[in-house]
């Protein structure tokens, strides 16, 4: 028998079960809306692999295929989701402050999310004026899960596509095969539930149901009600192997404005599902705990799995999961920036007219150089003031095509939180960069193919990617803002018979305007 201290505080955890069962029940429901248009994504690459002639053509086929495909419907669906979500979260903290067990009744997760919405914004108090706005970030959110969902798919399947060819395989197999190539990477078809979109719709909504309950857990009365949080292991789902780090810290009492919950509020990595209570005065004294002294962070070394380069990260804290919970609505969506791809061009679709009648055709690029040896935040500016974009607020961007794209200051910081723009000297050119994104003369859609970092047997992946051209008549400059994934990197050059000194071979560059061309500037 438990001793009755022990038992309280079993018991006291215990209430948060029907935690697990909401979240649960809004990712299920997450499922639901969306089957139509996950089936209706894989009917069309189905059709496109069945007017294909040959492996190469389905996989040009398949570029073309997904650039005429658009976010706007999945991204509404998403964007009421992750609303809904929050707000069950923080209706769990107002239950908790006021001492009850109940939660939302089961019926409401099985209904659309607009009511769901509704059903919450109707109980007392009414979101605040704050929670209003968050709305707006939970939009841009759900345009970039989409967007990079659709992305995620088309890599898989040109992957897939890549693989079959170098087998020797035929398309008539890989038609054959279609259905266990959908299982194989863990797409939804057909009303079965895939594992990939499973993992998408979950982490999604538990980060946002997680960061409700911490929203509301910083309102300054429920601080002063319940000053003290505990951390508790696997709270919403008993996890099928525990993390050791996350055991550690099961009941651990801090107070509730300790950094320590800046890098450790769950989520701290995939699928944990621990989760962090509020206590009062009378909670501690009614089960025995005691407040526990702010523990030192440690970090222990960690092999990043985009460059394979040996990084550092918390200890006990997943990659990239190091943050509070909502604190950024572009966090882990944001594209990093990278010194150079390793990458090759595996599909041409449009021949790019030479440069030289790109060059005579444009207007002359708006924005200037900026001169060297600034600080790197000057040049983090100058990029970021074109989008409306500051370093303390990101911006939701849509290209010529409609094509969604976080700008953030994220884009130029390294693991450790520095700046990373001074790159061999195109720093100066940021400005000119972002005019590329903004008015380019030309924007490519491609597939390109890379190493997979630290796999030793030579394995490959393919991954879509896009370019925005911006030329310059009178210097001659040739700007690229190439995004690959979900990393991009600059290329700037001169052409050499301007007589400008050339940073890159501009032939090089050149050869990046190929695959499917998607926007070109009107005469």
């Amino acid at each position: 028998m438990l001793p009755d201290r022990e038992a309280l505080i079993v018991a006291f955890a215990e209430r948060f079960d029907r935690d697990g069962e909401a979240q649960d029940a809004l990712a299920d429901r997450l499922a639901l809306e969306l089957a139509s248009i996950e089936t209706a994504r894989l009917d069309s690459i189905r059709a496109t692999l069945d007017d294909a002639a040959d492996l190469d053509n389905a996989a040009l086929r398949l570029l073309i295929l997904g650039a005429s495909w658009r976010v706007d419907a999945q991204a509404a669906i998403i964007g009421e989701a992750l609303i809904a979500a929050r707000l069950a979260g923080r209706d769990t903290v107002l239950d908790e402050v006021d001492g009850m067990i109940g939660f939302a009744e089961p019926d409401v997760f099985n209904q659309p999310f607009a009511e769901q919405i509704a059903y919450f914004e109707q109980k007392e108090p009414r979101p605040s004026k704050t929670w209003t706005d968050i709305k707006g970030a939970d939009h841009d959110r759900a345009f970039l899960i989409a967007g990079a969902k659709d992305r995620d798919m088309l890599a898989d399947f040109q992957t897939a596509i890549a693989r079959a060819i170098r087998d020797g395989s035929t398309l008539e197999t890989f038609r054959a095969d279609f259905d266990r190539i959908v299982a194989q990477y863990g797409w939804t078809y057909k009303g079965d539930r895939g594992w990939r979109t499973r993992v998408i719709f979950e982490t999604n909504i538990r980060t946002s149901y997680m960061a409700g309950r911490l929203k509301q857990m910083r309102d300054p009365a429920v601080m002063k009600a319940r000053p003290y949080w505990m951390y508790r292991h696997g709270m919403t789902r008993k996890p099928k192997v525990p993390r050791p780090q996350h055991k550690a810290w099961d009941r651990k009492v801090l107070p509730a404005d300790d950094p320590w919950f800046q890098v450790h509020f769950p989520p701290n990595d995939w699928f944990c599902s621990c989760g962090v209570v509020t206590l009062s005065e009378r909670d501690l004294e009614r089960l025995g705990l005691t407040v526990s002294e702010s523990p030192e962070p440690l970090n222990e070394p960690f092999t990043d799995p985009v460059t394979g380069q040996l990084s550092e990260k918390p200890q006990g804290v997943g990659y990239g999961w190091d943050h509070a919970p909502g604190d950024l609505w572009e966090r882990g969506l944001t594209p990093s920036q990278v010194d150079a791809f390793n990458v090759r061009d595996v599909i041409q679709a449009d021949a790019a007219e030479p440069l030289d009648a790109l060059i005579a055709s444009t207007t002359p690029i708006k924005t200037s150089t900026i001169g060297a040896g600034k600080t790197p935040e000057t040049y983090v500016d100058a990029f970021l003031r074109p989008f409306g974009a500051t370093r303390e607020r990101a911006t939701l961007y849509r290209d010529k095509t409609g094509e969604p794209l976080a700008i953030s200051a994220d884009m130029f910081r390294d693991d450790e939180g520095g700046w990373k723009i001074m790159k061999r000297g195109r720093e100066v050119h940021a400005a000119q960069l972002a005019e590329a994104i903004r008015d380019p003369d030309e924007i490519w859609m491609g597939v390109v193919e890379r190493p997979i970092a630290g796999d030793q047997g030579g394995g490959t992946e393919r991954l879509v990617d896009r370019r925005y051209i911006r030329v310059d008549p009178k210097t001659g400059l040739l700007a690229i803002f190439e995004l690959v994934g979900n990393q991009w990197m600059g290329r700037t050059a001169f052409v050499p018979k301007r007589k400008k000194s050339v940073k890159t071979d501009v032939n090089q560059i050149n050869r990046r305007r190929t695959g499917l061309l998607v926007f070109r500037r009107s005469a």
